[in-house]
């Protein structure tokens, strides 16, 4: 009879310390209390979903429990170590605290403490989503986690820190674990697809591990679903068609008819031919804002990989497309987009038309925006002006009758600004310099 299918996530859970991926901090902090013999009594694991904390606790289980370790590692192999990797050991007891929330489940707990272990050193009790236990639960928990039987453990794992009272912070060691780089997701999992022969590019890897968000087990769960709809093909041009990537060929002809045409008609033809494609209009308006800012950002040459979600070679045509647009204008563009898509949100528009309606509306006030002069556009013409002046006075015939002062065409170009600048003072202008 053949073994039933393992996902992925499941398939290759970490079954020792060096095994959990990136979470170094809390790993060694725990190893340095296993090798010097500190052990606590209660932990609290904080952070972010899928990133190794009933992992990790279940392998600070094992090693608790292990009668061979080696190297401040579970051995794997010993009656103890198997039971729990097996999920049947009856000395370490997992309680979901979303589901086991009130006192009468924390009642049970404190009388379950009192016995000794069956088979290994210490019970340990994993209780995750730790955060949502009842008021009244946590009061009565208070007093267990204070002072436990030596033989208990408890490792209380929550994704809300802020959740959790101060009286049981008060009582518990606390580790916080990191979400994981993109860079060591794709690493990762690159190592997967060599072991199941799964066909790969770089570009495919990325958007598996960008569509993870730091979590391992998102990441293992959404490369599951890669692997399905591309069968075991990862490549980026699959990958990229399953999350419904268009690339950037329509933002940027929106952008550069907004900036470069000064066409209205342009502008809203495209706008047209979205909603006739049926394309998602909220989703669009993100991701079109999402463009502008990581465009920002590669203009400045401050992004790495990870702060965008753009293949590398569309993020070079990105940087490539941006680099003659004046930074005021897209600043301009990228603050009235997420405005436009605050309003959006909530204006509860109930279908497609509508919000296209509401795009036209919007784009057009954006176009008009673009086009009208602000204070200081026109204050940056005449600075240009009299610098024209001055070049024109400078070859006029150097003769003026006697007795008079001379001024200095530079004095009177200043004068000019002076007066414009006191005349304007205390008036509300545009937030962005003109872009003409």
């Amino acid at each position: 009879m053949s073994q039933p299918y393992l996902v992925l996530a499941r398939k290759y859970r970490p079954q020792t310390f060096h095994d959990v991926v990136h979470q170094e901090i809390p790993i060694n902090a725990i190893k340095n209390a296993l090798k010097h013999n500190r052990v606590g009594h209660a932990y609290i694991f904080f952070g972010p979903r899928g990133v190794g904390k009933t992992t990790i606790a279940r392998i600070l289980a094992k090693r608790l429990n292990c009668e061979h370790p080696i190297e401040n590692e579970p051995c794997n192999e010993c009656h103890s170590c198997v039971e729990i990797t097996r999920g049947i050991s009856t000395d370490v007891i997992e309680i979901d605290a979303a589901t086991n929330r009130k006192i009468d489940n924390i009642r049970d707990l404190k009388e379950s403490v009192q016995f000794s272990p069956m088979g290994g050193k210490y019970k340990v009790y994993i209780i995750d989503e730790f955060h949502m236990l009842t008021p009244e639960a946590f009061n009565a928990l208070l007093k267990t986690l204070e002072e436990p039987p030596a033989h208990v453990v408890f490792i209380l794992a929550t994704t809300d820190l802020h959740k959790v009272p101060e009286t049981i912070l008060s009582r518990c060691q606390d580790f916080v674990f990191q979400k994981v780089s993109t860079a060591l997701l794709e690493e990762y999992i690159e190592k997967l697809c060599k072991i199941e022969n799964y066909e790969y590019d770089r570009e495919g890897l990325f958007w598996i591990a960008k569509k993870g968000d730091g979590s391992v087990r998102d990441t293992l769960s959404f490369m599951e679903q890669a692997v399905t709809f591309t069968d075991g093909k990862l490549t980026g041009s699959l990958v990229g068609k399953m999350i419904g990537y268009r690339g950037i060929q329509t933002f940027q002809d929106l952008l550069r008819s907004l900036i470069e045409e000064r066409n209205s008609q342009a502008t809203l033809l495209i706008l047209e031919t979205i909603f006739t494609q049926g394309i998602d209009l909220k989703k669009f308006l993100w991701d079109y804002l999402d463009f502008i800012h990581s465009s920002i950002l590669l203009k400045e040459n401050i992004v790495s990989r990870e702060s965008i979600n753009f293949s590398i070679e569309d993020s070079a045509k990105m940087q490539s497309f941006v680099k003659d647009y004046r930074m005021e204008s897209l600043l301009l563009i990228s603050d009235r987009v997420y405005s436009m898509y605050d309003k959006l949100i909530n204006a509860r528009l109930r279908n497609s038309y509508e919000i296209k309606v509401f795009f036209e509306i919007q784009f057009r006030k954006l176009f008009y925006d673009l086009s009208k002069p602000s204070i200081a556009g026109i204050l940056a013409k005449i600075g240009d002006l009299g610098e024209l002046v001055q070049k024109d006075l400078n070859h006029l015939p150097v003769s003026k009758p006697e007795n008079t002062v001379e001024v200095k065409p530079t004095t009177i170009v200043n004068d000019v600004e002076g007066s414009i600048k006191d005349t304007f003072s205390g008036v509300e202008v545009d937030e962005y310099p003109d872009i003409q």
